[in-house]
């Protein structure tokens, strides 16, 4: 626990040092989140619906993350707007297919882990796999949605003459640039969490077709195939909820710009 406390005294001088005001609202941000995650935990172990609580839950740590951060305009708005759009299409388009392909619960492997603890949890795991998806994407959507936002904010403030269509060909633009690597960061932060399971497998002679059919693996690339939907998804729809937004007209027909 000390090694845990001096390592938060090392992450927020830093983040002082380096972000100045913002990075010390992005420090208690990031505390903000992880108390929500952690009553998240507490309510599902209360056999609350676990989809409903993470759904809830991610709305609210991308308020913390958008609107803490970046302030209330509109591109924190269209972020937003967007991120929950994607975590509903993400939960509905992965819940059957997570039933289906029965990667819920332990593995064989896993077993030795939880032998000594009691199995009845009462809790529905094939929602659980749903919501670990749904948590393991949030950050990196969040951070693709208000990067893109941002600079069609930029681009709009330098050239408050381009089209909306225009606007959001330059959205889809800049999150093609996004997308291969943000994508690469989801597949390797999934893999180094299996790194260990792998050795194992190395060391009791699995074969690679044993491997590949294990429950624990596929329910890794599962999990990091869906999060891959999930940012591709995240693109087109921050772009046509900010070029939107950007354009909104009040009564006296004039363009509000994205920051006031």
């Amino acid at each position: 626990m000390n090694i845990i406390l001096i390592l938060l005294v090392i992450l927020l001088i830093l983040m002082a040092a380096v972000g100045g005001g913002r990075g010390i609202q992005s420090f208690f941000t990031l505390i903000l989140n992880f108390g929500t995650l952690f009553f998240m935990l507490i309510l599902i172990g209360a056999k609350i619906d676990p989809i409903k609580v993470t759904f809830i839950g991610a709305m609210i740590i991308s308020f913390f993350s958008l609107f803490f951060i970046n302030g209330f305009n509109k591109k924190t708005f269209a972020s937003l707007l967007s991120v929950i759009v994607v975590i509903l299409i993400v939960m509905l388009a992965t819940y059957k297919m997570g039933i289906n392909a029965q990667i819920q619960g332990f593995s064989n492997e896993q077993i030795d882990l939880v032998s000594f603890y009691s199995l009845y949890v009462q809790i529905d795991f094939s929602k659980i796999v749903v919501c670990e998806i749904l948590i393991g994407l949030l950050g990196a959507i969040i951070d693709v949605s208000i990067s893109i936002s941002s600079a069609m904010n930029e681009i709009y403030k330098n050239n408050s003459l381009i089209s909306k269509h225009e606007l959001f060909k330059s959205g889809m633009n800049i999150g093609k640039d996004i997308l291969g690597t943000m994508t690469n960061t989801l597949f390797f932060a999934y893999i180094s969490g299996f790194m260990t399971l792998m050795i194992y497998f190395n060391q009791l002679n699995y074969s690679f077709a044993t491997i590949i059919n294990a429950k624990v693996f596929c329910s890794e690339v599962f999990q990091s195939m869906c999060c891959g939907i999930g940012i591709i998804l995240i693109i087109p729809i921050t772009a046509f909820f900010t070029s939107e937004l950007i354009f909104v007209k009040w009564k006296n027909k004039e363009r509000i710009s994205v920051i006031e």
